[in-house]
Order: structure tokens, then sequence, then C-alpha cells
């Protein structure tokens, strides 16, 4: 991601981002059209298509220029396990991310059994969500250029995600215009949050990694993510589908606090690398030799 992404790798993960759900599109409309059919040779084609995908992805991969690993330096090898501030960060960033099931678990189930929408809302949602990630995700990074923008974008998305929450909430118990309008906004306003959310955990993730570890914090960083793929369903279901509406406030107060938590979060990290920097400054000077004015003395 540095070697291709230059100077801002960055926005280059928003618009590989932004591709990506392109590709997500393609292959909802795909997997439609194979529900639609219901055959079984409609559900091997899709099989088969998707293992092919695998295939070329990996021919893609093979066939890109080697790049040379940044040379590794001395210290704990697991550095990033030791990093306290990156690892709280992973964590409020691996809540935030349960906002990506509200989507694609929470919403869908809320419409069936809650609300009197259509059930074809279901797929307009998502393509909604999915058309203002692809147009808008790079514009969104790219004023998420340092950790204090981040922070403060995650501050930004929590709040959305609770305003979200709070229109979804009441879109139960009316006419279904109003729900489907209720809802469309509702998803129009949480995918606003999930370009801040995103931008954030770009920056974040990569302009608090030290270079030369650059790989093992990402892991790091994505561990939380997948903790919110694992418990995340699970979690809206019991609060928003089976709790009902308070559940939706909870979980929009969930995302408000930890977006809320994120700066101070930032700004420990960041102390932490200033202090790094200055000790391995230190340490460098040190090793070569004496500066002009000790060899006086």
């Amino acid at each position: 991601m540095r070697h291709y992404g230059g100077d801002r790798p960055q926005e280059f993960r928003a618009y590989l981002r932004a591709v990506t759900n392109v590709g997500v599109s393609l292959g909802a409309v795909l997997a439609g059209w194979v529900v639609q059919v219901g055959t079984l040779t409609a559900y091997q084609l899709m099989v088969i298509g998707n293992a092919i995908a695998f295939v070329v992805s990996a021919v893609i991969l093979v066939l890109l220029p080697p790049v040379e690993p940044v040379p590794t330096t001395g210290g704990p090898r697991w550095i990033a396990l030791r990093d306290r501030p990156y690892l709280l960060l992973t964590a409020l960033d691996g809540i935030m991310a349960i906002q990506f099931k509200v989507l694609t678990v929470a919403i869908p189930l809320w419409i069936v059994g809650a609300t009197t929408a259509p059930h074809w809302l279901i797929s307009a949602t998502m393509l909604t969500g999915t058309f203002i990630v692809v147009a808008f995700q790079v514009r969104a990074s790219r004023d998420v250029d340092s950790p204090a923008a981040g922070a403060h974008a995650y501050r930004r998305a929590g709040v959305a995600f609770l305003i979200a929450c709070a229109l979804i909430s009441l879109s139960a118990g009316i006419p279904a215009w109003a729900a489907a309008t209720l809802l469309i906004t509702a998803v129009v306003v949480h995918t606003i949050g999930e370009l801040w959310h995103s931008a954030a955990g770009f920056e974040v993730s990569f302009a608090l990694a030290p270079q030369h570890a650059t790989g093992q914090y990402l892991g790091v960083f994505g561990l939380g993510a997948g903790l919110a793929e694992a418990l995340g369903p699970g979690l809206l279901i019991a609060l928003c589908i089976t709790w009902g509406r308070p559940g939706w406030y909870a979980v929009g107060a969930m995302f408000a606090l930890t977006g809320s938590a994120a700066p101070p979060a930032v700004r420990w990290a960041q102390r932490r690398q200033f202090a790094q920097q200055t000790q391995a400054t230190g340490q460098s000077s040190d090793s070569a030799g004496p500066h002009p004015t000790s060899a006086f003395t």
C-alpha cells in the first residue's frame, strides 16, 4: 500500500474501497439474477464464477512487480501488540465497524419484521449506500489527511450513526410511504457516516504505524473489523430486532460515544509516536559519534 499509494496511501485505499463497492454492486446484481432464476444450474454457475474470480485475483497479484521489503529494525518482534494507544484505537474502530452490519443485517430484518415498507426496499437501501460509497469515498478521504482530522471524522461518524439509528427506529408503525422515506433518509445519513468512519480508519491506521512495521500494524488494526464481523450481526439482532425501538437508540448511542472517545485516543497515540521518534533520533545522534563541541571539550 505504501509503495503503490505514494505519499498518500490512505487516499489509495479510498480508491480501492470505491472500486470494491463497484464489484459488490455487480455481484449483488448477478446474485439477484441467480435467486430470481432459482435453478440448480444457476446456483452452480454462481459458485463456479466466484471460484474463477478468486483465481483471476491470484493471477493478477502474482503478475504485480515485486516490492522490496523495508529493512527490519531492532527491538521486540511483535511491537504492534505492545502499542497500547494503537490497540485502543483498534478496539474503538472495531466497535464502530459494527455499523457495516446495520445496512446488511439490521435494516433488512427491520424492514421485513417491524415496518410496512415494501420488501424491495431492502435492495434499494443497499444500492443507495453502495452508490454513495462509490461516488464519494475518495472525495471524503481527501479532507482526512492527518490523525487529528481522522479523530474528528470518527466523532462526526458517530453522530451520523446516532441520527440514522433514530430515524430507522421511527419507521415502525407508520404508513409504508412514510417508512420508506425515513429509511432511505436514514441510509443516506448512515452512509455519510460510513464515509467518515472509513476515511478515519484509513488515515489513523497508516499514519500511526511505523513504516518498517506497517503490515504488522495494519494486521492488528484489522482485528477490530474482524471482531465486528463476527459479533456485530448477533449484537444488532439482539438489540435492534429483538428489543426493538429502544435497541436502535442504544446502538446509536454506542456509536456516538465510541466516536467521541477517538480524539483523546488519537492524541495519546500521537504522544507515544512523538516520544518514540525523539528517542530514535537521539539514539542515531549518539551512534554518529561526538559532536564538534564535545571534541573540543
